[in-house]
């Protein structure tokens, strides 16, 4: 009943083709795991979503295994349990990983300036006043360390995530990737390699101070170049190497080859009278084997793969034998390191992740005693550390603002019944 009357509040009317549509918590199954299913199946008949897949492990045993909708609405192609996706930003917690992987085997240091390894980023100037052609700047105080950009308090920003005269830099002089993910037709042509955009982020200004505040950014991108300067590796390989193959996570990586086509998700965005599809696997860059290897936000993978990732994590670092880190790093990566704003609430930020609230998971992210991260395509997932629990969300579809709400109020729920299937399979 408790759980019913929780659904009854996140749950709001949304008017999508005409007809308010959402969740109606009476009409749920009784059962968790079916009330999920069921609400999924919702939003798929909905338009809102075109399918879904929800994973949920408790020490490495499955206990949500939840398939529904489509990978191609228009010819009804079936989600299948194998589906492939465009993580977007959950690209960022492997090459985290991968980065405080580097750390314990002291080949780097948090505190180590960026420029030590990347020459491109020596010199920085931090914005402070005036317009895009007339801008004054200041010097950088203090070098760009790693902590600072696993943090992302670098002071390196996102083209899309504000309005500010930084961001209208980034957008004329195409300081981001080739993406759909906050593209206008007036922007800059993007980079085209990594160190192409490396270079770039060196020579646009800083939005603050390193190491002052959190904004959401390239910064990852960058631990990317900083992995591939290090190994000596493209940084493909040098993931698969220290990640991706450790963990057996065969369906994840940059690239879709012609024999998984059949397997990649449609690109899908939400529009006023629905799914709007915006690319094929056909018209896809992950089949370029030149395109930019951007480690915060250009990997593909599967519900499986990262779910295996996720309970490394929820592990302590360590699955089926395999270790990648320390526990008392992992620990480490999902404790704060600073706090955030997400949508007016306070969000503590770790080495890579969103630690979760009460308030963060009733706003679709990570719900309290967890730690997780999503990505542009309404994929996420989270951890429980101390329950040894790991949670996997798919989905593809690219949401603004007002849809943004849709897709966060489905998220909340499946936070809600996600965790009630995993206490109801404890108590079993």
């Amino acid at each position: 009943m408790r759980l019913i009357q929780h659904l009854r509040r996140l749950a709001r009317p949304i008017v999508i083709l005409g007809i308010a549509v959402l969740i109606h918590a009476p009409h749920l199954s009784a059962q968790p795991a079916d009330a999920l299913r069921e609400m999924l199946q919702q939003q798929v008949a909905a338009n809102v979503i075109p399918g879904a897949i929800v994973l949920a492990s408790r020490n490495g045993q499955l206990v949500t295994d939840i398939v529904v909708g489509y990978q191609d609405t228009n010819t009804g192609s079936p989600m299948r349990p194998d589906s492939l996706f465009r993580l977007y930003s959950m690209s960022k917690p492997i090459t985290s990983v991968a980065i405080m992987m580097l750390v314990e085997q002291g080949r780097v240091a948090l505190d180590q300036a960026v420029e030590s390894i990347l020459p491109e980023l020596a010199g920085l100037q931090v914005y402070v006043s005036g317009p895009l052609d007339h801008m004054v700047t200041e010097p950088a105080r203090r070098s760009i360390t790693l902590r600072d950009l696993l943090t992302h308090s670098s002071g390196i920003t996102y083209h899309f995530t504000g309005q500010s005269v930084v961001h209208a830099y980034y957008r004329k002089y195409g300081v981001m990737r080739d993406t759909p993910v906050g593209r206008t037709p007036e922007d800059g042509e993007p980079a085209h390699s990594l160190n192409e955009l490396v270079g770039r982020i060196g020579r646009a200004p800083l939005l603050h101070q390193p190491g002052t505040r959190f904004a959401y950014s390239y910064s990852t991108t960058v631990l990317g170049a900083v992995i591939e300067s290090v190994t000596g590796q493209p940084l493909d390989r040098a993931l698969d190497e220290m990640v991706l193959g450790p963990l057996e996570m065969s369906d994840t990586g940059f690239f879709v080859e012609d024999s998984r086509l059949d397997r990649f998700m449609h690109n899908y965005a939400l529009g006023d009278s629905g799914l709007i599809d915006i690319e094929t696997p056909q018209q896809s860059d992950y089949r370029d084997r030149g395109r930019l290897l951007d480690g915060g936000g250009a990997i593909v993978g599967s519900a499986g793969d990262y779910l295996r990732f996720a309970q490394m994590l929820a592990n302590g670092g360590e699955l089926n034998g395999v270790r990648l880190l320390a526990e008392a790093t992992v620990d480490q990566m999902l404790s704060p390191q600073v706090t955030a704003d997400s949508g007016g609430t306070p969000m503590a930020f770790g080495f890579g992740f969103a630690v979760g609230s009460k308030a963060l998971g009733e706003l679709g992210q990570s719900p309290a005693d967890t730690a997780g991260w999503s990505g542009s395509g309404n994929t996420f997932f989270w951890v429980n550390r101390a329950r040894r629990e790991a949670m996997v969300f798919m989905t593809q579809v690219l949401a603004t603002p007002p849809h943004t709400a849709t897709i966060n109020r489905l998220r909340a729920m499946v936070n809600a019944l996600v965790v009630a299937d995993l206490r109801a399979a404890a108590v079993d």
